[in-house]
């Protein structure tokens, strides 16, 4: 804001000042937006100087917003979410939703649940193009990484609104070769005999991490990763025994699930979007269609 209390600079240089603030440099930004590395630049010195405030600090991971440039983020998002909602009502006015929808959610959600589903929602939805968001998974609503989260372990903190649409379940998997070289456990002691495959990382892996301890009492832990994908490519290898959700593990017909009884309801499924964001025609389409498949595929995503 101007000392006159308009917008200075105009809306564009706000929504590359945005831009910017989301992926904390200039070539992103212009990756984003479809400009050059340089005309990011000079638009964010021009809206500096016109504001005679520095919006952005450099530091080793790119460009970090000073306070004032946090107090402008907090005045500028709600404006770029009416605009969003502006422009999905415009693109709808033949009553067919159109637009992109981003979704954040996990890569083994994504692939194993939501993908083969995709089919059936572009013969409802033709106007609708879906962008899956999973490398910075869970990302931000308020930040306009994704207009659609799907969380796991609660619902977060960004005041967003939605429901659960189930459980995710997680059981012990190894290949089949494995199991031929090396029996599989049957009882508890025998956990202890096995190579058991670890995690690192995040919140969710961490969850994980002290279940499979309480069943393996403990076991040596001879590798560990922070994907899931990464663990499941080594339980294919014969590499060891991991736990992995039911998603993941019965998706690759090499691997057994051990001890099928031992089953994990690991967490509730949160599908979340803004308040100002689920009633515009393409975030209300996907969000239907995600939660009725969630629904249909309740015992899918349970693992029973």
């Amino acid at each position: 804001m101007n000392k006159d209390g308009a917008l200075a600079g105009g809306w564009d240089a706000y929504r590359i000042f945005l831009a910017v603030a989301e992926t904390q440099s200039l070539s992103g930004a212009g990756r984003k937006l479809r400009l050059s590395h340089a005309t990011v630049g000079r638009h964010i010195a021009a809206l500096e100087k016109e504001l005679g405030t520095k919006l952005f600090v450099r530091e080793p991971a790119g460009y970090a917003l000073t306070a004032a440039g946090e107090r402008l983020r907090t005045e500028v998002e709600p404006m770029a979410m009416a605009a969003e909602r502006a422009v999905r009502a415009a693109t709808a006015d033949d009553g067919e939703p159109r637009g992109t929808v981003r979704i954040s959610t996990a890569p083994g959600i994504a692939g194993h649940w939501l993908v083969p589903h995709l089919p059936a929602f572009r013969a409802q939805y033709p106007g609708i193009e879906l962008e899956f968001v999973t490398e910075s998974w869970p990302a931000s609503v308020r930040r306009r990484e994704a207009d659609i989260v799907i969380r796991l372990y609660g619902p977060g903190e960004e005041n967003l609104v939605g429901r659960k649409i189930g459980r995710l379940g997680v059981a012990f998997y190894a290949s089949k070769d494995y199991a031929e070289k090396h029996g599989l456990p049957a009882r508890r002691e025998e956990w202890a005999d096995h190579v058991i495959l670890g995690f690192a990382g995040s919140a969710a892996n961490q969850e994980l991490a002290r279940w499979s301890q309480h069943v393996t009492r403990s076991a040596p832990t001879h590798l560990r990763f922070s994907s899931q994908l990464d663990t499941a490519y080594a339980a294919l290898a014969g590499v060891g025994i991991s736990a992995l959700t039911c998603l993941t593990g019965d998706s690759f017909p090499q691997l057994v699930r051990i001890s099928p009884e031992k089953l994990y309801s690991a967490t509730d499924i949160w599908l979340l979007t803004h308040p100002d964001l689920k009633d515009t025609p393409p975030v209300r389409a996907a969000v239907d269609f995600i939660a009725a498949r969630a629904k249909a595929d309740r015992a899918l995503l349970a693992g029973r």
